[in-house]
């Protein structure tokens, strides 16, 4: 095909229409359209006629013939695949909800949603894995997600079952490479941790929005995959536990033998991660230099009864000199109270001595009349 878009409105094989173009790469071109008679809508993916060479159909229909086995609630379901003229073409179940990459750009994807994402793409790996099938071309791009943001594998269009006699040229490399394993690289043999080192990529981005390495120059990148170590996960998100930095250590080891043994085992590490997060508090945006005095009690009001007592009995009273001052339970730092002050309780008995002289005078002289 000349144009990812010439079969636009066309009938292909003459049982699809052909709707609007989803997306193309170096292998075909994806279509969303409607099987002719139905109301579904379906993908298809047409491949490019110049790679319909007879080496390359005998490992498509080998590829198909597999996948259209693979019955997983997080795979994309193959419905139909063939060949019409040059053109060799897979039919795959639509999702309307975009792919993982828009995800990991649009940034801030939830601690959750990146569980629940791992665990989806780890339990469809599993089951691939388990029947001889390894994707090799795991990336975000191959990720399709539906309406409720599931997530669906997809895009095998480089797997190939274990033990089966490989029909590309050994060190062939095969795969994206930002999400390249280092044995991939090599053009060694594919295994399950070839797929789990493409998801610890994968993981890495999902928590900071980068990839573990990134590099335009193909040779350079290649170099930092096989011998560098990814930037720590700390330096773009301080927030998190060692444990999130454990699971890319293992998941991006060099050696395929210390990673995990399966996309499980990672999926089961990452939900550990997630559980165990404490996300740290606020931080004071600067020093708080407000000062906090330790609270004390009030003191006490002077002994007013003791001081009416002392009042009373003047000739008890030692002589007050000018510059002595009465103690009284005030403070060291306040100001004694004056000295000099009138003897309100003398002259109250006083006049109470008049008052009863004066009544006993007129009681006599009632007595008298």
């Amino acid at each position: 095909m000349s144009s990812a878009h010439t079969l636009v409105g066309h009938t292909f094989d003459e049982k699809y229409e052909i709707l609007v173009v989803i997306g193309s790469g170096g292998m075909g071109t994806v279509y969303r359209a409607r099987r002719i008679g139905m109301p579904r809508e379906v993908a298809i993916k047409i491949l490019n006629a110049e790679l319909s060479s007879k080496q390359f159909v005998e490992r498509f229909r080998r590829e198909a013939e597999a996948l259209a086995k693979l019955e997983h609630p997080h795979i994309i379901p193959i419905l139909d695949f063939g060949q019409t003229g040059d053109y060799l073409y897979l039919v795959m179940g639509l999702k309307k909800g975009g792919n993982l990459s828009q995800v990991i750009r649009n940034g801030n994807v939830p601690l959750g949603d990146v569980q629940r994402y791992t665990e989806q793409i780890a339990s469809a790996l599993d089951f691939a894995h388990l029947r001889g099938i390894i994707h090799r071309d795991l990336k975000p791009a191959n990720i399709l997600l539906d309406e409720e943001r599931n997530t669906f594998l997809t895009d095998f269009g480089i797997a190939r079952r274990l033990g089966e006699a490989r029909l590309t040229e050994r060190g062939t490399v095969v795969g994206s490479p930002t999400y390249m394993a280092p044995e991939a690289w090599r053009g060694e043999e594919p295994s399950a941790e070839t797929d789990v080192y493409s998801l610890g990529v994968i993981f890495f981005q999902l928590l900071t929005g980068k990839a573990p390495f990134e590099e335009t120059n193909v040779a350079r990148l290649m170099h930092l995959h096989l011998f560098e170590q990814p930037t720590p996960l700390r330096k773009f998100r301080p927030d998190l536990s060692e444990d999130f930095q454990r699971v890319v250590s293992i998941a991006l080891a060099k050696d395929r033998e210390q990673r995990f043994r399966s996309a499980g085992e990672m999926a089961r590490a990452v939900r550990d991660a997630v559980r165990n997060y404490r996300a740290p508090s606020a931080a004071p945006a600067g020093k708080d230099k407000t000062q906090v005095l330790p609270r004390t009690q009030p003191k006490p009001p002077p002994d007013r009864a003791q001081r009416l007592r002392d009042a009373a009995l003047p000739n008890v009273q030692p002589p007050r000199a000018p510059s002595a001052a009465i103690p009284t339970p005030l403070g060291a730092d306040e100001a004694p109270e004056p000295v000099a002050r009138p003897d309100n309780t003398r002259l109250l008995i006083i006049g109470m001595g008049i008052v009863i002289v004066v009544l006993l005078i007129l009681i006599v002289i009632l007595l008298l009349r």
